[in-house]
């Protein structure tokens, strides 16, 4: 393990800095070209993944081009939190972030300021290493609203199954996978149990990227008792295979970024505060209202999924100097809300779900995921649901839902071809407007023809 070695490192650092003018670190060398960076301020999620994936597949090569040998490592603080391996793997890796990735890694690196000191502090109050504040580096990159191909989101990428185990709100007004702490605490406390069942953090990180289950069962299907012995005989996913490594790599660079010609971000202390409001309210509304901008305030927020309070009382982040207007007007804000494009309606007998669908222009599972239902759920009469429409709109939508200048009535011979060319609309805008999956049609059965104006509403 690095980390045996680390005391007499610093130790025969501090003698020779008190000695004489140290000498210019020396980068290490990699390639020159740069990557385009996918974390910069208009991330390309899709070409950030591409990037770690490109780098899973060159740390797993079996090249001794890749080993390199005598990486410093000075930052007690950082590195003895956890026993680095020595493995090609994450020589290959800290050559690769230090090269062709380095415009990437750094990016990631200073923005990691914004968020060290809240994510130090739930480290410290579930006893783990500090060194995995760096973890989101090859997560993330510390962008809260980063989504996976395969659905993981926010800065710790929780899949919603995991996030909901661990106390995260994930539903269709709030998603607190993307709120940078509540997210964090979720997260120690996750690699808290992952650890205190494997016993060592390869594993424990190995868990979190393809989860335990897959991990426990290779380790007793293989006989094996250690992360390397996996990676070697290539039993778990390639991803994973790459991704504890680079983990290493990138603590190793943060532990001493200068020697590998990086910077870190400082930690910075945001100006801002929570206050309780009473929803649904919008944050243009709020922004308005305080005199801020709604794009900083949704950055705030980022849980919010639709740039608004949900129902029923909820934190909201504002900027520390509005948060006593705020506070003082907390109970009346949303009476004055005419950006809020959400209302609430009493079901009346004969309702469903697809009828008030049809009618305002929207699909039926907007109007279930709104109200906390599943697909198979059924709306009673006196029931009061939320819809995604403004209140001054719904009576006149609802008035004429039936109306011919809304709907057709299938005729027999009719296709949605004819149909949709007939009333100026293409296939696809017929098919989007009436939710429909295939191409069967009935005599009889009523198209929507005319998009409402609040096709869009609650912004959507």
């Amino acid at each position: 393990m690095r980390n045996t070695l680390l005391l007499t490192v610093v130790a025969l650092y501090s003698v020779a800095c008190a000695s004489s003018t140290p000498a210019p670190r020396a980068v290490p060398a990699g390639p020159t070209a740069s990557a385009a960076s996918a974390v910069a301020a208009d991330v390309d999620s899709d070409a950030f993944r591409r990037d770690l994936e490109a780098a899973y597949d060159h740390i797993l090569a079996r090249s001794s081009t890749d080993v390199r040998e005598g990486l410093e490592v000075v930052d007690i603080e950082a590195a003895a939190s956890i026993d680095i391996p020595e493995h090609r793997t994450i020589d290959s890796a800290v050559r690769l972030f230090s090269g062709r990735m380095k415009e990437s890694i750094q990016t990631s690196l200073m923005r990691s300021g914004r968020y060290r000191k809240l994510i130090d502090r739930a480290l410290e109050a579930e006893g783990l290493p500090k060194g995995l504040a760096y973890l989101p580096v090859i997560e993330s990159a510390y962008l809260p609203t980063l989504t996976s191909r395969a659905g993981a989101y926010g800065i710790w990428q929780f899949m919603p199954a995991t996030a909901r185990e661990y106390g995260l709100r994930v539903d269709w007004w709030i998603d607190e996978r993307a709120d940078p702490e509540l997210s964090t605490r979720a997260a120690a406390r996750y690699l808290k149990d992952l650890h205190r069942m494997f016993g060592d953090w390869s594993l424990a990180l190995a868990a979190y990227n393809c989860g335990p289950g897959r991990v426990r069962r290779t380790l007793d299907s293989a006989g094996a008792t250690t992360f390397w012995h996996l990676l070697e005989e290539g039993l778990l996913p390639k991803e994973t295979r790459g991704y504890v490594p680079t983990f290493y790599a990138t603590l190793l660079i943060a532990s001493d970024p200068e020697t590998y010609g990086f910077t870190l971000g400082k930690p910075i202390h945001p100006d801002e505060h929570e206050v309780e409001l009473e929803g649904p309210l919008s944050l243009a509304y709020l922004a308005e209202t305080i005199g801020v901008g709604e794009d900083y305030l949704r950055e705030l927020n980022p849980a919010l999924r639709h740039g608004v309070v949900p129902p029923g009382r909820a934190s909201v982040r504002v900027p520390a100097k509005v948060a006593p207007l705020v506070a003082a007007r907390a109970d009346s804000l949303r009476e004055n809300d005419d950006y809020l494009k959400f209302c609430t309606f009493k079901v009346r007998k004969g309702d469903s779900v697809e009828r008030l669908a049809r009618a305002i222009g929207t699909k039926p599972a907007t109007i279930l995921a709104m109200n906390g239902k599943g697909n198979a759920d059924r709306i009673r009469a006196g029931e009061t649901l939320y819809l995604p429409v403004h209140a001054r709109e719904l009576g006149a939508l609802l008035q004429h839902s039936n109306d011919a200048e809304f709907y057709y009535a299938v005729k027999k011979g009719d296709t949605l071809y004819s149909i949709a060319k007939r009333n100026g609309l293409s296939v696809s805008d017929l098919r989007e407007l009436n939710d429909i999956k295939d191409s069967t049609l009935r005599v009889g059965q009523k198209l929507r023809i005319n998009p409402p104006r609040t096709l869009t509403a609650g912004g959507m």
